[in-house]
């Protein structure tokens, strides 16, 4: 079982609400299990993608500091699964996940997602429409997504394996894995801008109304897309090439809450985040009851 470094709590004012760790494949000073369990989930991917260009990567020497690039959506969901395979459970029973689209949000707004602004993450794929862009992956996923629950587009999926497919382009296909999620996402409907401060970024990983604010999201209309952070702080669900990596491409991972327990921990933090709100309302209420009476 491998340890991963300690990260800061989740708070609001002050109050713990959700305790993870977050934590990047690479060569962390810090931890050097870290890079122990990275050379371990490099190694065995490539002994069951030999020959596949777009998961199979040369790992060289990491310096002291220097993360794993190059990352993909075929590349993250294939190191991941042996990653949490790999790492196992700690003593106290806790799991490693992959960072998802909600709490990737929580990591920003905290400012514990390392070197965002440099880097890029994939974090899911969304399927506008089966046809055209990545149209054969897109109906596997739709067909598998079915057994789980109502299908509406655009849906946003996560929680993938991948698997190698001669009948798919590029040789590779993508399963629902064990921990798979599937969900309606309205807003991919038009590009624009967003606030950074919208609640729902924690709650799906996407704003709730675009108009005006600091972050871009951009979206397209049809097929199979990558949805990224492209170095904060534009949201990208348009980008249809999932083989395309660089360096600059990060994997990260959470560990503390079991992965399953994760939407719960979440839940928590909306609910004291709206008993706040509703102290806030009527505090102001008051004062302008007050100011009234004057």
């Amino acid at each position: 079982m491998m340890q991963a470094p300690a990260q800061p709590k989740y708070e609001i004012k002050g109050k713990p609400l959700i305790d993870f760790n977050i934590f990047q494949l690479g060569n962390d000073p810090s931890d050097p299990m870290v890079l122990e369990l990275t050379q371990e989930v490099v190694r065995t991917t490539n002994e069951d993608f030999r020959g596949n260009q777009y998961v199979e990567l040369d790992l060289p020497d990491l310096r002291k500091g220097q993360m794993l690039g190059h990352s993909n959506p075929y590349r993250r969901w294939a190191w991941g699964p042996r990653a949490r395979k790999l790492y196992g459970k700690d003593s106290k029973g806790n799991e490693i996940g992959l960072l998802t689209p909600g709490l990737l949000e929580l990591a920003l707004e905290y400012g514990t997602l390392p070197d965002g602004r440099n880097t890029y993450e994939d974090l899911a794929v969304v399927v506008y429409s089966t046809t055209r862009a990545n149209s054969q992956l897109a109906q596997h996923l739709v067909d598998q997504a079915k057994r789980i629950g109502q299908v509406k587009f655009p849906v946003v999926i996560y929680g993938l394996q991948t698997v190698k497919d001669d009948r798919f382009p590029d040789g590779l296909r993508f399963d629902l894995g064990d921990v798979a999620v599937a969900y309606h996402v309205p807003i991919l409907s038009r590009t624009g801008k967003f606030d950074a401060s919208d609640p729902e970024l924690a709650k799906t990983g996407f704003p709730s109304k675009l108009g005006s604010g600091s972050r871009t999201l951009y979206i397209a209309d049809y097929g199979l897309r990558r949805v990224f952070r492209n170095r904060y702080p534009i949201l990208d669900a348009s980008n249809a090439y999932l083989s395309y990596s660089s360096e600059a491409g990060r994997v990260s991972f959470v560990k503390g809450a079991a992965p399953q327990n994760l939407e719960a921990a979440l839940q928590a933090v909306e609910a004291e985040v709206g008993r706040q709100e509703e102290a806030i309302s009527a505090r102001k209420a008051r004062a302008l009851e007050i100011l009234g009476q004057h």
